[in-house]
């Protein structure tokens, strides 16, 4: 009755594995990437710093603006105010403008006094000191530029840190899925054993206690397989939390290949140096801090602003039309703080700022550096311990082998088998947990040094 109840507890385990299907790290990321929500919210991310700098390039649109005022007291028609033009705005802060300008009224101000068919003009401002070549306009679009950036930057670092908490799901799914197989096939192992003994007991071959032992056995792997029974469903259920193209993993299973390092330690550190996100996010608020920098010392210069528009009463210019001599409007703006506290100050702080900002890069790098190398000497010395644990398994089995020969003719005992299978199956156990932890230290590497993503996506 045990041995069939044994089996029909190890049926569904042989039926799953037929028909399972088997799922690489390289196919699980890939599937990752395309259903994952927390992958999908990257890729939102990286939308909004296209956004970004298309609202920052906003500053540049040409902008059509209109003016009107009226006013009429006790049925008297004070005035009528039109003025519409279109300014185009430029990256040095000149700015061109075109309207038309179109008063009445019998209590109209003089200098408004107009042909009455309007007067057309056209014109251009330009800042001779303070904001030609630094102002908020161009300033403000290489800052979108470098917030695009940003964005990007942001986005890689959340698919970076999607795919490590993928690659521990997968590996952990891995791990607990070999376990279970291993149970199984040495719970079916020490089930047969335990007919044979039991039957030579029967027999008068073998005594009654090797029954007893061998039964002992039995039950310690029923009780090692619910356990692994346990963990499995477990894993499947943390996969199931990156794979959203389907609701159950039950029909997949882990491939079971080796993993290697396929570049050498400085590959992840020159990689690291010039990609990592976070290096690279450092530096974008560095860039930033140089363009608030570039700012706060423009506010040094004087403020000069000229102003010129050619005056046309009748869209046709004529030939008298010469600057600064008839038929213009011209004006000039000057301004200079005596002190510049305010700004000295300023400029001193950005300064200050970028500093800091070149402090923190420099530990960044350092900390990444670091992490990189020790990731990779811990890679170095699996691989080492896998070697060396094979070895051991081979060895163990070996022995085991012996032990057995040595039982059938009768030169040793049920005890020294199990003991023998104990110590095979904890080398076997170890074997695996081994290359789990290789598989997650590979992926720690390539997490650390920010190629995580890059690879995923090439």
């Amino acid at each position: 009755m045990r041995k069939i109840l044994i089996y029909l507890f190890l049926l569904p385990f042989a039926v799953a594995a037929q028909q399972a299907t088997e799922l690489s790290l390289l196919e699980y990321y890939l599937r990752v990437r395309t259903s994952n929500p927390i992958v999908q919210q990257a890729k939102l991310i990286y939308a909004r710093g296209e956004l970004a700098l298309r609202e920052g390039r906003g500053a540049f649109d040409p902008k059509l603006e209109s003016t009107y005022q009226s006013k009429q007291f006790k049925g008297t028609d004070y005035f009528d105010i039109w003025n519409s033009y279109v300014k185009v705005p430029t990256l040095l802060n000149v700015d061109f403008k075109a309207g038309l300008e179109r008063n009445s009224g019998i209590f109209l101000n003089p200098e408004r006094n107009v042909p009455t068919n309007g007067l057309y003009y056209a014109g251009i401002s330009v800042p001779l000191g303070q904001g030609l070549l630094a102002n908020n306009r161009n300033i403000g679009l290489k800052k979108a530029k470098l917030s695009e950036l940003e964005l990007q930057l942001q986005s890689t670092r959340v698919l970076n840190n999607v795919f490590l908490d993928a690659n521990h799901a997968y590996w952990y799914w891995y791990e607990s899925f070999l376990k279970l197989e291993l149970t199984v096939n040495n719970l079916a192992l020490v089930q047969q054993r335990f007919d044979g003994i039991r039957q030579s007991v029967i027999n008068g071959d073998n005594a009654a206690i090797d029954s007893v032992e061998t039964l002992i056995q039995v039950q310690q792997w029923a009780n090692n397989l619910r356990k692994a029974e346990v963990d499995y469903r477990k894993s499947q259920l943390l996969l199931q939390n990156f794979l959203w193209d389907q609701e159950d993993t039950v029909g997949l299973t882990p491939k079971v290949e080796n993993h290697s390092l396929q570049r050498d330690l400085s590959h992840f550190l020159e990689f690291a140096n010039s990609n990592h996100p976070d290096i690279r996010l450092l530096a974008v608020n560095n860039s930033v801090l140089d363009l608030d920098r570039r700012l706060a010392a423009e506010q040094l210069k004087p403020r000069l602003d000229l102003e010129y528009n050619v005056l046309v009463a009748d869209q046709t210019p004529s030939e008298d039309h010469v600057f600064f001599r008839n038929n213009y409007k011209a004006g000039l703006n000057f301004s200079y703080p005596l002190l510049l506290r305010k700004e000295r100050a300023k400029l001193k702080t950005t300064k200050l700022k970028r500093n800091e900002g070149d402090l923190k890069l420099s530990q960044k790098r350092r900390e990444i550096q670091n992490k990189i190398r020790a990731e990779y000497v811990k890679i170095q010395q699996l691989q080492e311990m896998i070697a060396e644990q094979e070895s051991m398994v081979e060895n163990y089995t070996f022995m085991l082998n012996g032990e057995q020969t040595k039982f059938d003719n009768g030169e040793s005992s049920i005890f020294l088998i199990n003991s023998r299978e104990n110590k095979k199956l904890e080398a076997e156990v170890k074997l695996i947990e081994l290359k789990a932890e290789l598989g997650r230290s590979i992926g720690r590497l390539q997490w650390v040094s920010g190629i995580l993503s890059n690879i995923v996506e090439n």
